[in-house]
């Protein structure tokens, strides 16, 4: 596959001396290095020439410039004016925004597969163009090597609970909180350790340093005024040296599994507008930015884990999930679908489902992510956005093990399509969605809410009448059935 780098992935990359080393220089070679071991190909696109130009070192400049040569250069790129100039606009030649758009239409018409970039804008532009998928930052493209190809495995993790005073605050991970909130933050880490707040962790291999860490505290309202049980997130931080591992969203499924089971009904975290992939990816879950700022300026983002059935029916059952989950399911208005998955990709997708999980020894990030998708031969047409899917595993346990909620499918035989599409959420490798491209395969990219309290047995769903046998093939619940199956898997 061909990834396409942005300047502000090379220049990581290629720091020019050890005085202009980046902060994700560590995390781009890891990069550059998985890229070269699944024999995919880094690629630079012309325009880079006009970012370079602008850096006033010349000296620096021209050794950019050769060292540049060892990624390949897009032959003969798209022009920008296959974009939509209502949305991109249309630039002078050799602004940043032409050369955002350079990158961007090297994407649109397949010159490459995907772009990696740290740009807010380009990634803003991306998503209204209906490119976000494919246009990833630097940890997302990580995370795309190590679930497609046939790369090093990494440690499986497992989140901790701990108390604070049994951390070690001189670990790396504190770092930029005591640039963000200094000098306050010692200070404000003694309270926590006095106060025995706790946290829930994610060590890195070899256990020594932190790779996740997010601080609990118990509050009755949001700082905006709303009552109720609430949980302040006092800290939410992945290592940039764990970057690409889904580490985030496995923290966040851990934390909503605890807000959830002891009936909390908001969460919220606060952060300086700079933090904006954080913000970015709480709002991809759907947290909220409040109007209201803290009184050092800080972003209040929150989520409601508390909802009516006026909530349920006012909104699309994506729409209500994505607000109020990730375990809030709706069936109002929707279809409910058992899907049959074999042992072998139920252990990759569902880890923590697995009896002996810390023994798996290849898990891949799809295994810590929310954000899930599968691939199957499954010929329906009748999936759509906010139905949901019952996760049956067959062969061994032979029972419904877990619940999701559709976010959107492809039916296609083009493995580097299929591999766009799913980008890092998938438990194939890329040679196995090629082998499966013999015939059209059926994605679906769905969330995961959560594991069912008792596995629901095959014999069960026969005693109910909601299937006959075995099931072979993704199957509708007729809806006369749903009220059966809410009351077996007790939504």
């Amino acid at each position: 596959m061909n990834l396409l780098i942005d300047t502000n992935i090379v220049i990581p990359l290629e720091p020019g001396s050890a005085l202009d080393e980046e902060v994700n220089t560590e995390v781009a070679i890891n990069f550059h290095s998985l890229a070269n071991q699944s024999n995919n190909i880094l690629c630079i696109h012309p325009a880079i020439d006009y970012d370079l130009s602008r850096d006033k070192d010349n000296a620096r400049t021209n050794i950019r410039r050769k060292l540049i040569k060892r990624y390949k250069l897009i032959p003969s790129p798209p022009d920008v004016k296959i974009l939509p100039s209502e949305i991109v606009g249309t630039p002078e030649i050799g602004s940043n925004d032409y050369v955002d758009n350079c990158l961007l239409a090297a994407v649109k018409d397949d010159a490459v597969d995907f772009l990696v970039t740290e740009d807010k804008r380009i990634h803003s532009k991306a998503e209204h163009i209906g490119l976000q998928s494919r246009v990833l930052l630097l940890q997302d493209a990580l995370a795309l090597l190590h679930d497609l190809f046939d790369v090093p495995p990494l440690p499986p993790p497992s989140v901790t609970e701990c108390y604070v005073h049994e951390l070690n605050v001189a670990d790396e991970i504190f770092n930029s909180l005591r640039n963000d909130y200094a000098p306050e933050f010692d200070e404000w880490l003694k309270k926590c350790k006095r106060e025995h707040r706790k946290a829930y962790i994610i060590r890195d291999e070899g256990e020594v340093r932190l790779a996740g860490l997010v601080i609990l505290k118990k509050e009755t309202g949001l700082p905006t005024g709303i009552l109720g049980k609430t949980l302040k997130l006092c800290t939410f931080k992945v290592s940039t040296h764990n970057s690409g591992n889904r580490y985030g969203e496995l923290l966040l499924k851990t934390i909503c599994d605890y807000a959830s089971k002891n009936k909390y009904k908001h969460l919220y975290f606060t952060a300086f507008s700079k933090r904006e992939n954080l913000i970015s990816f709480a709002k991809s879950f759907g947290f909220e930015i409040s109007e209201s700022l803290t009184n050092i300026n800080e972003n209040i983002i929150c989520k409601s884990l508390d909802y009516t059935l006026d909530d349920m029916m006012s909104l699309s059952p994506f729409e209500f999930h994505l607000r109020f989950g990730p375990r809030a399911v709706s069936f109002y208005n929707n279809s409910t679908f058992i899907v049959p998955i074999e042992p072998q990709y139920h252990k990759l997708l569902f880890p923590e489902l697995e009896k002996q999980a810390l023994l798996i020894p290849d898990l891949r990030p799809c295994g810590h992510s929310i954000k899930k998708a599968y691939l199957c031969h499954a010929r329906t047409n009748q999936l759509s956005r906010g139905d949901n899917i019952l996760i049956y595993r067959s062969h061994d346990i032979s029972a419904l093990t877990a619940i999701g909620v559709v976010e959107d499918t492809l039916r296609s035989n083009d493995a580097d399509s299929i591999a766009r599409y799913v980008g890092s959420s998938t438990v194939y490798r890329y040679d196995e969605i090629q082998s499966l491209c013999h015939k059209p395969v059926l994605v679906i990219k769905f969330r995961f809410a959560k594991e069912l309290d008792k596995p629901v047995s095959l014999e069960e769903l026969r005693e109910n009448l909601i299937i006959q046998g075995q099931p072979q093939s993704i199957s509708k619940i007729p809806q006369e059935k749903i009220e059966c199956i809410k009351a077996l898997i007790r939504m």
